[in-house]
């Protein structure tokens, strides 16, 4: 899926995931991810667990 990174107001970059991508993906609003920079310049995320 490849979805734009936006601007907010106060300069901070953010992007949007569809709840239906979401959902297929076990993720929440507010999760932390992690950002992997891929040979072709584009990026992969993953979910950050939780350390307990």
């Amino acid at each position: 899926m490849i979805v734009p990174i936006k601007v907010a107001d106060n300069g901070e970059h953010y992007f949007e995931i569809p709840d239906e991508y979401l959902e297929e993906l076990g993720w929440q609003v507010g999760d932390s991810v992690i950002w992997t920079q891929n040979h072709d310049k584009s990026f992969s995320l993953t979910k950050k667990e939780n350390e307990s």
